[in-house]
């Protein structure tokens, strides 16, 4: 069996105050990855001669929008209780504000919903000054004057997502927030999970500790981010190549996709905190569904365009500076 890890929280103390920042390990890796995904995005951007304020506002607006979504979305289809409930014919509000505590949790492919609506806004507004406040200024959504391109962003993006997706699987991996089924103790990729199926979670007082338990269990979170390690290896390889825009869009929806379905056939079904399913499946597994199609239905358009000559890369690329204009010859 493979190890439990675990990592426990770091405290910064305050001096003269007697109080303590706590730093999670889950929330270090996610900023880790958005860090060097988006430095990774950039680099890539400048050297293949795109507009970087774009990238920087698509950027901004699909990350606020993603992580919004990543919550909202798993407190709605995974947590529906926790935000109303419906019973013997009586509806009753349980903590409906639930919904805007982002720090809460997060559903990976509620980020990427949420991340796909901030995308679709980006398209079609901006944010603008609508009035004044004191010295402060009020921004609202703003018609742009013209539509803006999104794929050759979100391919951009997707090119090096993988990588950032590695930090946030590790942290997913070492807080154990995705345990699976019961395995045997021969299973390939079991965890020796130190703590019976009744308390899944508790924290060792060590900072890193790798604890050989009794309990094998497979954690989802850990398979993810062995599936990923591969996945950013294989997009890494490709970056030196000209592929066709909308490549790696398709390449991450029937990669992700199907092993996202069957792994969360490992997912606890009949024990305590079990997720919910909606016709058998899980809200991923229907998602991976909805993935699967719409990278089938890209790739007839990538391929389309491809065969036309077209590339929407070309709508995106930063203009290159004028030359200056040479100056008159004056008369002898």
């Amino acid at each position: 069996m493979l190890p439990y890890i675990n990592v426990s929280d770091i405290t910064i103390p305050i001096p003269g105050t007697g109080l303590t920042i706590p730093l999670h390990p889950f929330g270090l890796l996610v900023a880790t990855g958005v860090l060097i995904g988006t430095a990774l995005a950039t680099r890539r951007a400048r050297q293949r001669g795109l507009d970087l304020d774009k990238l920087n506002s698509f950027i901004t607006w699909m990350l606020v929008a993603g992580f919004m979504g990543g919550h909202m979305l798993d407190e709605i289809f995974y947590h529906p209780t926790e935000i109303a409930k419906f019973e013997n014919g009586h509806f009753e509000w349980v903590r409906p504000w639930s919904l805007l505590l982002l720090w809460e949790g997060l559903s990976s492919f509620g980020g990427f919903i949420g991340g796909l609506i901030g995308v679709l806004l980006w398209k079609y507004y901006e944010l603008k000054p609508k009035f004044n406040v004191g010295p402060f200024s009020v921004v609202w959504f703003t018609r742009r004057p013209e539509v803006q391109p999104v794929l050759p962003f979100c391919d951009l993006i997707l090119s090096v997502f993988p990588v950032a997706w590695i930090f946030g699987r590790g942290g997913c991996s070492v807080v154990h927030d995705h345990p699976g089924a019961r395995a045997t103790a021969d299973a390939l990729f079991a965890v020796g999970y130190p703590f019976p199926d009744s308390n899944l979670h508790p924290r060792v007082d060590e900072f890193i500790k790798l604890i050989h338990g009794a309990y094998p269990r497979y954690d989802l979170g850990l398979l993810e981010w062995m599936f990923t390690v591969v996945l950013a290896l294989a997009f890494a390889l490709t970056w030196r190549r000209k592929l066709p825009t909308g490549t790696y869009v398709v390449a991450t929806a029937f990669a992700y996709a199907p092993v996202r379905f069957a792994m969360d056939y490992l997912r606890i079904a009949d024990e305590r905190g079990a997720d919910p399913r909606y016709g058998g499946l899980t809200p991923a597994q229907w998602s991976c569904i909805g993935l699967f199609l719409f990278g089938a239905w890209l790739l007839t358009r990538v391929r389309a365009m491809h065969a036309r000559g077209v590339d929407p890369m070309d709508r995106v690329l930063a203009a290159p500076e004028q030359d200056a204009p040479l100056p008159e010859k004056q008369p002898a």
